[in-house]
């Protein structure tokens, strides 16, 4: 347990350290998705691709609560590991395992089921709904392992171990494209080709990650079948902590789309310098998104160990490096944009959507370190075991102020430069209204 633990030694080196593999786990699936629309679309065309598309967001809702859950578990275990309770994490862990098993293997059958309907509700064009009907039920019979594997991860990185997650991602992204190469490549299976590589990378994913589990020395073998068992205590400290962050998970998507919307009737440029944009900050939010759980893991292990002093300087230093990190990067952003966004459209649209790609990206870049602080700050405010006020805070600051704003103040300027305005304005808004909820928390728990 001290080996993998975040509650001795030097605080921005432990931190770097354990943040870096979940940055680089962020990268390669946003890079092996990248590859795996690149290789369907190859071998499928725009028939395939479109077959896809039109229904990757039906699996974000289930992951996207699922992992919220699994946020929920990783603070309660980091806890434990923390304080050192060998008995509290055993029962913890399995309990997070037999939930995710469970909910999992709901998720996968009501998908199957259900995926005629769901087609229907999200108005599918009639010549990709065979397509869209195989991936879907193929993708569904499989979501269980996905759940399960996200399950293990978080709590591996409760011990303070985001390496080994790390290893395991690259595994799960080698077969996913090694998979994707001879079902859809070589068998020529199509979209269904496309969904059974996804499956099976899972499935190995979740079975490797399953052996590092079981020989992990601080569970002493505790995952045997005979042990596995609920525990009705943890289960309600997972969902209480756990369902505020999976609300949020899902409603984000939703007011982003909201905006997004708004963005679609600004014209084709706007909508596709918007896009660019969106590509180049990708480590921005990369960083900033990575921190949060970062420091949710390495606060609940410092109070769990009782080091309330180190907890609270871990916040200032994980944001200070997540503020520094995004800083440099918006620099860059600022000056090289109008070099950098090119490489993203041909030739002859470069004289009419970089103007739009630099205007845009010079008024973000130097507000970027707000959304930083605010996901740090988040998260060390998770790590403190409030996970209901953070979620409050987020949808006030971000989702429903973004949502107001394009019903009240957008239809007054009717400009792309205002939706841009109003992103960097929940920023602004979020990142304050963090640091005051962590400081007070802060207060509070020092007090107590």
């Amino acid at each position: 347990m001290k080996k993998s633990s975040l509650t001795e030694g030097n605080i921005g080196k432990a931190l770097l350290f354990f943040v870096l593999p979940i940055i680089a786990g962020s990268l390669i699936q946003q890079l092996y998705t990248t590859v795996d629309a690149v290789i369907v679309g190859q071998f499928t065309g725009k028939t395939g691709l479109a077959a896809i598309d039109s229904v990757y967001t039906l699996f974000k809702f289930p992951i996207n609560f699922m992992n919220g859950l699994a946020a929920g578990a990783t603070i309660i275990i980091s806890g434990y590991f923390g304080a050192k309770e060998k008995e509290g994490l055993h029962c913890a862990v399995r309990t997070a395992l037999l939930v995710a098993l469970f909910l999992g293997i709901i998720c996968s059958i009501g998908g199957v089921v259900l995926t005629p309907w769901l087609l229907q509700v999200m108005s599918v064009p009639e010549e990709i709904q065979a397509g869209s009907l195989i991936y879907c039920r193929i993708y569904f019979a499989g979501l269980w392992a996905m759940i399960l594997y996200n399950m293990m991860a978080g709590i591996l990185r409760a011990f303070g171990d985001s390496k080994r997650p790390l290893y395991v991602l690259i595994i799960c992204a080698a077969v996913n494209v090694i998979g994707d190469l001879l079902l859809v490549g070589a068998f020529r299976l199509g979209v269904g080709g496309a969904a059974a590589a996804t499956v099976l990378s899972q499935a190995v994913s979740a079975g490797v990650m399953w052996l590092l589990l079981t020989k992990a020395d601080f569970l002493e073998g505790q995952l045997s079948p005979a042990k596995m068992r609920f525990c009705k205590e943890h289960m309600g400290m997972m969902i209480r902590k756990g369902f505020p962050l999976a609300l949020q998970s899902m409603l984000f998507p939703i007011a982003n789309s909201i905006v997004q919307a708004s963005v679609n009737t600004m014209g084709t440029d706007s909508i596709a310098a918007w896009g660019i944009c969106d590509k180049l900050d990708l480590l921005i939010w990369l960083i900033a998104d990575s921190m949060g759980p970062a420091l949710t893991t390495y606060t609940a292990q410092n109070i769990g160990a009782g080091r309330k002093d180190r907890a609270k300087k871990g916040a200032l230093v994980g944001t200070g490096i997540s503020v520094i990190a995004v800083a440099l990067i918006s620099l860059v952003l600022y000056f090289g944009s109008g070099v950098i966004g090119p490489w993203f459209i041909a030739k002859k649209d470069v004289d009419a959507l970089i103007p739009l790609v630099v205007r845009y990206m010079r008024m973000m870049a130097p507000f970027f370190v707000f959304y930083a602080v605010a996901e740090a700050y988040s998260g060390a405010c998770c790590g403190l075991g409030e996970t209901l006020v953070p979620m409050i805070t987020t949808l006030l600051t971000i989702c429903l102020f973004r949502v107001v704003a394009i019903f009240t103040v957008l239809p007054k300027f009717g400009t792309m430069e205002c939706i841009v305005w109003i992103y960097i304005a929940s920023w602004i808004l979020a990142g304050c209204a963090f640091v005051v909820l962590y400081s007070v928390k802060e207060r509070k728990l020092h007090k107590g």
